[in-house]
């Protein structure tokens, strides 16, 4: 038997060695690869992480198949973390540095993970929250994903049949969100064998506002939790079984073998819950702020376990570069460590620097933090505090006065990176838009700047109307780089009641203006309430669109103002967006 065994071996190293060289090296298969990121889900938020009031059977399930990374970290906040993983670089480096107001816009010129995959034969979809940049350059389409399905903004706000972006069109959805995502995303799986894939499900739960299919919640209602508790378990509860749903497909595809399968969370919670005694949330550089759960699965190729080594979300995309064979050169320095040698078993785990810094304004006054295998430093606006995290991992008390040249020595190297960081960041807040191939572009009033009394439905921009629209001369005024000169039809997203109707508006650009009165009435209703608890952000509204006229818009650096001129009653209306279609 030996010896039939040996003359096969020989007679099949004598076939590759005549087809390796009559055609070049065989190319290895490349993994698929599927990434799952929840929204604001503490450490906490799963059951196998000692929470027993939550279920959560596939993340437990997908945790004991996995290489589990108990100390992962990532941003305090949504847009930052994702410009960071999808890149490798710091967050300041991509252009972001917050969630709205056009500072989530990530640079159009960084190389997202989807654009080197791209480069090597994968093809990619996202089918979720995104957050970094809503208009044309900044596009998942022009950032390396071939399907698109979800909102680019930061929050939504309305969690059932809502509208969302397929690709560059609206498009009405049926049901709840994340059932809708997972939809998608089975469907951009199904049938994909022999073409390698990235399918990225950034899920918008269980981010705020509270909304969940009723049996979900009424399941921890009943067990005496408060709404908020029963609302957010509920939530992540429903993203635990879509998750199921994708991890099934991938077994009934026959796809699972050769897939690699990544969960983690964009920050800490969003409330005040069980987060494993760490001390922090969402917001803040503390552990509870920045730590997350991180499990990548890859049957056979990736042993399950825990590893203690510290990672955090710059360290994916060339990680996975590493764990699909793929050297990828880019202009811009990657941050991030290629940690595939420690997920494979070949490295042994090594101390290293891990930095966290909020991204507010000003960013010279953000908290910022640094730590090791053993310390946490914390830079506050007021203190500067130091933490054994392991005899204190809740960060207890302050020993920077005790261990002063280890507080010292971290201190050191985290100003330094905040001053390279900060000094050299740049806002992309200015609008690209006016394409030649981008037949339409929407401007939503929360990328505009207020003038007067008119104000924001909500203290959170995103998903926001403007109302008070009660004093002449007040206007609201967008800043944008035109690509190529057109003339476009503008539509208003707008609500006005009878009673209110007549204001006569103008619309200005450098070069043109056109007036037009609201003369249609349209009744802005507040869609039924679905919250389980009182939102802080915008109500969703029923919207209708008036035409506006045509305006020229010139190549270049554009303003574009929208201006009460004459209020024909108390107030001129809701006012949500205008929209731009080119028609020459």
């Amino acid at each position: 038997m030996k010896q039939k065994r040996r003359t096969f071996e020989i007679f099949m190293t004598g076939i590759t060695a005549t087809f390796v060289a009559c055609n070049g090296p065989v190319e290895r298969i490349k993994p698929n690869i599927v990434i799952f990121l929840a929204d604001d889900m503490g450490w906490g938020d799963i059951n196998a992480n000692g929470n027993d009031l939550i279920s959560t059977p596939v993340l437990n399930r997908l945790k004991s198949e996995s290489l589990s990374f108990d100390r992962f970290y990532v941003c305090p906040l949504s847009a930052p973390t994702r410009a960071e993983m999808l890149t490798g670089r710091y967050f300041l480096r991509t252009g972001v540095s917050s969630v709205t107001r056009g500072y989530e816009n990530m640079r159009s010129d960084e190389v997202t993970i989807a654009e080197v995959l791209k480069d090597n034969g994968y093809i990619s979809g996202c089918f979720g929250k995104w957050h970094n940049g809503r208009y044309w350059l900044q596009h998942p389409n022009r950032q390396g994903f071939d399907e698109y399905v979800g909102f680019p903004v930061g929050h939504l706000g309305y969690y059932f049949n809502a509208e969302y972006l397929h690709n560059d069109e609206v498009v009405k959805s049926e049901g709840y969100t994340t059932d809708y995502f997972t939809e998608k995303a089975l469907e951009f799986i199904e049938g994909r064998k022999n073409k390698p894939f990235l399918c990225y499900v950034p899920y918008n739960v269980p981010h705020s506002p509270f909304q969940v299919p009723a049996d979900y919640f009424d399941k921890y209602r009943s067990m005496g939790l408060d709404s908020t508790l029963s609302s957010v378990y509920g939530m992540v509860d429903n993203m635990d079984y879509n998750i199921g749903r994708i991890i099934k497909k991938l077994d009934d595809e026959k796809l699972t073998e050769n897939t690699i399968v990544i969960f983690f969370s964009d920050n800490g919670p969003n409330t005040d819950r069980y987060n494993g005694g760490m001390k922090g949330r969402k917001g803040s550089v503390d552990e509870g702020g920045v730590r997350v759960p991180f499990y990548i699965k890859w049957p056979g190729k990736i042993k399950p376990g825990l590893t203690r080594q510290l990672a955090q979300d710059i360290d994916i995309m060339p990680t996975i570069m590493g764990l699909c064979g793929i050297d990828f050169i880019t202009d811009k320095p990657v941050d991030g460590l290629d940690l595939s040698g420690i997920i494979k078993g070949k490295v042994k785990e090594f101390d290293r620097l891990i930095f966290s810094r909020q991204g507010n304004q000003v960013l010279e006054n953000c908290n910022s933090s640094v730590r090791n295998n053993r310390y946490r430093l914390v830079l506050t606006r007021k203190d500067t505090l130091l933490f054994d995290m392991q005899n204190d991992p809740s960060q207890g008390s302050d020993i920077f006065d005790i261990e002063t040249n280890t507080g010292l020595l971290l201190l050191s190297e985290l100003v330094k990176l905040n001053d390279e960081l900060v000094s050299a960041y740049h806002p992309v807040t200015t609008i690209e838009a006016g394409f030649r191939e981008e037949k339409s572009f929407t401007l939503p009033v929360q990328d505009a700047a207020l003038s007067g009394k008119i104000k924001y439905s909500s203290i959170h921009p995103n998903q926001s109307h403007t109302e008070n629209w009660i004093q002449n001369g007040d206007s609201i005024l967008w800043s944008l780089n035109i690509n190529t000169k057109g003339t476009f039809r503008v539509e208003m997203q707008y609500g006005c009641i009878a009673a209110e109707t007549g204001s006569l508006l103008a619309l200005i650009t450098s070069s043109d203006t056109v007036f037009f009165k609201i003369s249609e009435s349209f009744e802005s209703d507040v869609l039924p309430d679905r919250d389980y608890v009182k939102r802080s952000e915008s109500v969703e509204r029923t919207w209708s669109w008036m035409d506006v006229g045509k305006i020229t818009l010139n190549k270049g650096k554009e303003e574009i103002s929208l201006k009460l001129i004459n209020k024909s009653h108390d107030e001129a209306g809701l006012i949500k967006s205008l929209k731009f279609t080119r028609i020459e």
